[in-house]
This record gives structure tokens, C-alpha cells and sequence, in this order.
């Protein structure tokens, strides 16, 4: 028997012998881990022997779709991919919307996908329903992402969901990232160079076969509720003509509507979040781009840029190449300040680095993605920096979490310096800086205390678990004080709780979802009995055996470092007080996301009784 939303199989790849083969979706691991992101996680646990390395044979690129995915619910397309990433040796996951590729994956009639080995030369996996090849990709090699989906969609023909690398991959960066449909992002921390060292192009896939749902009655209802309650959402039209954009108000909104030429919204999304842009004027007129948001083709001007088409230019080309944009720009950062000091030499230094200059960084965008020069260096990231140019490049290192990146923060490129859930799990998470918000109301935003309770329990935060995350109103007072780390925990589990049904984290889908509703629709889907507590256990078990997938990489509390630079004159603010944030404060938070968690505060380790509880003592 196989559960409702589920396709009912694995689809195995083993490059190095060339072979594919299926296996039956263990249901008892379907029921005990949800599916898409938590069954990746347990399936990458049980094949990461520790101390694999990241671009070895034997480190496995595992893919799952949630068992909403499929179904015609709101924004059910999500993807997410779990390995050993470069950036940092974590055993970390990777996510996309899914634009096609979960949909017709799911009706290939597959629910995960664990792809080994090393193919001898350059391939592409071509998945027709049953019928899997591996298939030459020589005439690809080399070619950026978009050129590779544009050829497979014109030889093979559409429907087809594709994910796809680009020459940063292929030449095995750190910074390099996959790309669904050629405009969905999956793999920051280098996900591009764990397929790129196994010869691996592009995935593609075509499914014809369906899904059933176990419940259609109870289906229909609450489908029929919730698309309901979004259409009339009163800015449900503003945020599909704006997408992200309505969020970032430094942007400017009449130049995207000069330039917008259309949005895309994954399978099932009602209000679509990615870009079709084309400049209409100037030296780069008719260049079209595709973006996951317009928000990140503006971003260069954030760095400087003044001409919002040479801005657009150059995300078009890091995203051809594969390469991640805010690891890029802070890496140019870095060697521009080691260059300045000496610890570069300047015969290395062709041409110059000018961060607001077109020209500058669309050659080091190639030198990087393709290991030209001093490139070779710069394609390993801020780790490879660091190990090349010795004790003065760790002295000008600007801050750094788990070796990458922070998205915000003293340095970064998005201005916000109110620490919570977004910035404390930057460190919390064990693959390190990543954009996702979990649901959190702190996310670039600063809201009421008052608001938070009603925000939590949608979330799925028991009554017991709010009172020691907002003290006060347990004693009929008004919140006094936000526990960030605590409520870490939660947005945590939330962001579990989605991800491994399939449902769109972006913050104008998941408000209209509730852990409750959650667990209805799991149940009306699948037809696995799951009530809102039987949901937060298997939630819990998720992210715990995730925790313990990098404690068997040595991994514990002594990663979980707070940057200086965090602390100092311009650093980070308290949530609740706008004071400036201490590093004791911020550490104490640590404390309380792992004793929420029932972990050992000094250590970071689940406790054995933890363990027993989520049924993982055995692993």
C-alpha cells in the first residue's frame, strides 16, 4: 500500500556504474519523517558515511518533493535537496520552489531521488515517467544555465522540469548553485559543485502519471477553505503585481514596471514570486533576464551600482554561471581589502576590482566561475581565501558564519540590524547563512509583542512554549520581553513543518497556512492519521536527526559562533529594546534555543532522553 500524496518510490542513480533503479517509499519512514524535506534528511543520514568529502564519488546529492507536491494546493511545489556541502563540510539542505520540476517529478511517479558516483564524462539524467537514462551531456559542458534549460527545452521538448549548473559548478565552486526551470536557485553553500564533481549537467523530467489524494471529501473542503481565504486576501493583487518587491521599499518600483515583462509562479502558486525582466533602452536593450525576484537583480545597486541595467547585466550573468550573488559580492570584498593591504600581490590583481564597476566584475565573475588566475582561489570561497593568503587574510576577514556569507548583518548586504530569529539561525542552522524566515515575525520586520501570540499559535507554538517565549502574559501583563532563542525553536520547526509537505516558505504564501490546517491537509492527503501534537513530534524528530547528521561530522555547540564584528559600534540591536546587542545576551539566546529543544546547552547534543522520545536512539 502507498500512502495518498506519495508517487511510492526512490529513484537510485549510481554514475559510476552507469545504473538506475527503484525501490518502494518505505511507508513507516513516509509516516515517521512526513516526506520531502524530513525523508531527505533521514535518507541522506543513512547514506553520508562521516567523514565523506563534500566533491567525492560517495557523497550522495539526494532530492525529495513533499507529499502535498503534486496536489493543486496553494504554493505546493517546494523541492529541497540534502548533501555535504563545500562551503563547509556540513551535511546541509538545499531549497527551491519548484517550478515544474516537483510537479512532474511527482508525476514520474517518484518521491526522492539519491544520485552516487562519478559518471567518466559530462552527463545529463533524462526521466520519463519509468523509462530513466543517463545521457551524454558533452554538447552542454560549458554552457550557463540558461543556454542549458533553453537546449534541453528546445531538443527535448515541454512539459519538461529541469534542474541545471552552470559553468561554476562544472568547475567545482563553492560559491556555485543549481537552478530549477533556469530561474529558481537550490544550493547556496555550494550544492552546484556536488553535481558538477559527479559529471552530472542537468536533471530532467517529464511526468504523465497523477497523484491520489486518500480523503477527497476532506481534500475538497479544506482546499476549497483556503484557496477561500487568499482570494480575499485584501493585497493578494499587489502582491502579484510586486512580488518581493512590495517588501523592499529601497527599490525602485517604477523602473521594475517599466522593465517587468512577466511573473512566473510555480505549479499550484495563486500569486507567483519570480521575474521576467527585459531593459527596454541603452546598451543592453532587449537582454531579458529571469530571476526567483526582481529583488535580486536589483541588489547589486546596493553595492553601488547606479544604472539599474548594468545591475540587472551582471545578477543575468553570476546566475548564467551559476554563481551564488551575495557570496560573490562578498568574496570581491574580501579580496579588494587583501589587495589593498598587500596580501594579494598586484600582479594577481587583473583586472582591477572595482565592486560598482560593470566591466570589473563580470570579468572576475568569469575568472571565478571559471578558475582563471587568481580565481582558482576565489571559486573556493572565503575557506579557500583564507587557507591560500595565511594569518593577514584572517585578520581582514569580515564576518563570517560557518565560513560563509551572513545575508544581513554589520557588512552585509541587506540593511538590518535588529537581531532576530532570521539573524540568530544564520548560526543556529547547521548549514549556516541561508534566507530562510521559518514564518517568524521578526522577519525584517519590528512588530508588537501584542501581535506575537496570535502569529505563534498559527505556527504551531503550544500555550506552554509561548509563555516562555513572550514573558508577561502568562501573569496577565503585557509582553515585556521576546526570547529570540527560544522562539528559534519554532520558527525552526515551522520551517520542517512545510518544507517536508511541499509548502512554500516565501512569507505571502505561508500566512495563509496554520500547523493546524497543516496536519489537516497531511491526513485528508495522505491518510495518515496526524493531529497537531503527533505532527510536532515528527517535526522534532526531523530537525533532530538533521542536528545529529553534523554531530557525526564533529560538529557541536563550537561552530556556533557569534562573529565580532556583530558586537561592535554598528553592530546588531536587541529586538525588544533597540539597545545594542551584547555578546553574553546573544549567547545566553543559544542557551535557550537548545534548552527548548531539550538539548544539552554546553554541548549541543540531544539528550538520550530526547532520543528516546522521538524514537532516534537507535540511529
Amino acid at each position: 500500500m502507498t500512502w495518498g500524496g506519495f508517487a511510492g518510490r526512490v529513484l537510485y542513480v549510481d554514475l559510476t556504474k552507469g545504473t538506475v533503479r527503484t525501490e518502494p517509499l518505505s511507508n513507516d519512514l513516509a509516516e515517521k519523517f512526513i516526506g520531502g524535506f524530513g525523508l531527505t534528511v533521514r535518507l541522506a543520514y543513512d547514506r553520508i558515511a562521516p567523514g565523506t568529502e563534500p566533491l567525492a564519488p560517495a557523497n550522495p546529492a539526494v532530492i525529495g518533493a513533499g507529499p502535498l507536491v503534486g496536489t493543486n494546493l496553494p504554493s505546493t511545489s517546494r523541492v529541497y535537496a540534502v548533501s555535504k556541502l563545500p562551503s563547509n563540510g556540513t551535511v546541509s539542505w538545499c531549497g527551491a520552489g519548484g517550478v515544474t520540476f516537483g510537479y512532474l517529478f511527482k508525476n514520474a511517479g517518484y518521491d526522492h531521488l539519491v544520485i552516487e558516483g562519478r559518471a567518466e564524462r559530462p552527463v545529463y539524467l533524462q526521466i520519463f515517467d519509468d523509462q530513466v537514462a543517463i545521457k551524454d551531456a558533452g554538447s552542454l559542458w560549458g554552457r550557463t544555465v540558461e543556454q542549458t534549460c533553453e537546449t534541453l527545452w528546445r531538443e527535448i521538448g515541454r512539459p519538461l522540469g529541469i534542474v541545471a549548473i552552470g559553468p561554476a559548478g562544472e568547475n567545482l565552486s563553492a560559491m556555485s548553485m543549481a537552478y530549477v526551470d533556469r530561474i529558481a536557485t537550490i544550493g547556496r553553500g555550494g550544492f552546484g559543485a556536488v553535481l558538477g564533481s559527479k559529471n552530472l549537467k542537468a536533471i530532467a523530467v517529464r511526468g504523465t502519471k497523477g497523484l491520489e489524494v486518500a480523503d477527497r471529501k476532506a481534500y475538497r473542503r479544506l482546499s476549497r477553505e483556503l484557496f477561500k481565504s487568499i482570494r480575499e486576501y485584501p493585497y493578494l493583487e499587489e502582491w502579484q503585481r510586486l512580488g518581493l518587491l512590495k517588501s523592499f521599499s529601497q527599490f525602485p518600483v517604477e523602473i521594475y514596471e517599466k522593465i517587468k515583462q512577466r511573473r512566473v509562479a510555480c505549479v499550484s502558486c495563486p500569486a507567483g514570486c519570480k521575474d521576467v525582466v527585459q531593459i527596454q533602452d541603452g546598451e543592453f536593450a532587449g537582454l531579458t533576464a529571469y530571476s526567483s525576484s526582481v529583488v535580486n537583480l536589483f541588489t547589486p545597486m546596493l553595492y553601488g551600482f547606479k544604472d539599474y541595467r548594468q545591475s540587472v547585466k551582471l545578477v543575468h550573468d553570476l546566475d548564467g554561471y551559476g554563481l551564488d550573488m551575495f557570496e560573490f559580492f562578498g568574496v570581491m570584498n574580501f579580496a579588494l581589502a587583501l589587495a589593498e593591504k598587500g596580501v594579494i600581490p598586484r600582479r594577481e590583481i587583473d583586472p582591477e576590482i572595482v565592486i560598482n564597476s560593470l566591466d570589473s566584475m563580470t570579468a572576475w565573475a568569469r575568472k571565478t566561475a571559471c578558475r582563471e588566475g587568481l580565481g582558482r582561489v576565489l571559486a573556493d570561497g572565503f575557506s579557500g581565501m583564507l587557507a591560500e593568503f595565511g594569518p593577514e587574510a584572517h585578520e581582514s576577514a569580515p564576518s563570517l558564519v560557518k565560513g560563509m556569507h551572513p545575508y544581513v548583518g554589520p557588512g552585509s548586504a541587506l540593511a538590518w540590524n535588529l537581531f532576530g530569529t532570521q539573524e540568530l539561525g544564520q548560526v543556529m542552522d547547521p548549514r549556516g547563512p541561508h534566507v530562510g524566515a521559518g514564518g517568524s515575525p521578526t522577519y525584517f520586520a519590528r512588530r508588537p509583542l501584542e501581535v506575537f501570540p496570535k502569529h505563534l499559535t498559527r505556527m504551531g507554538v503550544p500555550p506552554e512554549a509561548l509563555a516562555r517565549i513572550l514573558p508577561g502574559p502568562a501573569q496577565g501583563q503585557a509582553p515585556q520581553d521576546l526570547k529570540v532563542g527560544r522562539l528559534l525553536k519554532y520558527s525552526h520547526a515551522w520551517f520542517v513543518t512545510l518544507g517536508s509537505m511541499g509548502i512554500c516558505a516565501r512569507a505571502q504564501i505561508n500566512r495563509f497556512y496554520s500547523a493546524e490546517l497543516a496536519a489537516e491537509l497531511y491526513q485528508a492527503v495522505t491518510g495518515i492519521p496526524t493531529d497537531l501534537p503527533g505532527l510536532r513530534r515528527k517535526v522534532d524528530r526531523v530537525w533532530t536527526l538533521y542536528k545529529m547528521a553534523n554531530l557525526r561530522e564533529g560538529f557541536d555547540r563550537k561552530i556556533d559562533h557569534l562573529p565580532d564584528q556583530w558586537f561592535q559600534a554598528a553592530g546588531f540591536k536587541n529586538y525588544v529594546t533597540d539597545r545594542p546587542l551584547g555578546r553574553g545576551e546573544a549567547e545566553e539566546m543559544i542557551n535557550d534555543y537548545y534548552d527548548e529543544w531539550g538539548w544539552d546547552p554546553e554541548t549541543g547534543i540531544p539528550s538520550d532522553q530526547q532520543l528516546e522520545a522521538l524514537g532516534l536512539r537507535d540511529l
